[in-house]
């Protein structure tokens, strides 16, 4: 039997392939950055929720309950930050602060493969979010968090 196997039934949406191409956009527009663990928590909970950043438009849905995606979102960015690893498009260097990760020679050209609407979209959240870590560190991000998320 010759099956053919369509996109819709590989479940990309909320997948751990789709938190590591979003911690890649992160890195990528950050790099030579890094960001340790956390903060790839943190700034994938801004990437996809923008709007409520004053940023651009969501890449998601406002969805009521997402308050607590959060806390949610750990275990698939920590799959996704494996996998990314894995492809080698992902490194981590451990030092005494902990687990920093970066981009590899690889990111970039995988990058420009994505040729969708929605990664294209990802791609342009993610500079305008790494604008806003650069010039205003990650206290801002915090504070907003903290009036997004906990209010």
């Amino acid at each position: 039997m010759d099956e053919k196997i369509t996109v819709s039934d590989r479940r990309i949406f909320n997948s751990y392939l789709e938190a590591g191409v979003r911690i890649l956009c992160i890195l990528n527009a950050l790099s030579p950055k890094g960001l340790d663990f956390e903060s790839l928590i943190k700034t994938d909970y801004v990437l996809v929720n923008s709007n409520d950043f004053s940023g651009p438009k969501s890449l998601h849905s406002k969805l009521p309950n997402r308050k607590g995606e959060l806390v949610t979102r750990r275990e698939s960015i920590r799959q996704g930050l494996e996998l990314m690893r894995r492809f080698g498009l992902v490194s981590v260097i451990l030092s005494q602060e902990g687990a920093v990760y970066y981009t590899t020679e690889k990111t970039k050209p995988y990058l420009k493969l994505m040729v969708t609407t929605y990664s294209k979209e990802l791609q342009i959240v993610a500079l305008w979010l790494s604008k806003e870590i650069n010039t205003n560190s990650f206290h801002r991000i915090d504070e907003l968090l903290k009036q997004v998320v906990y209010s």
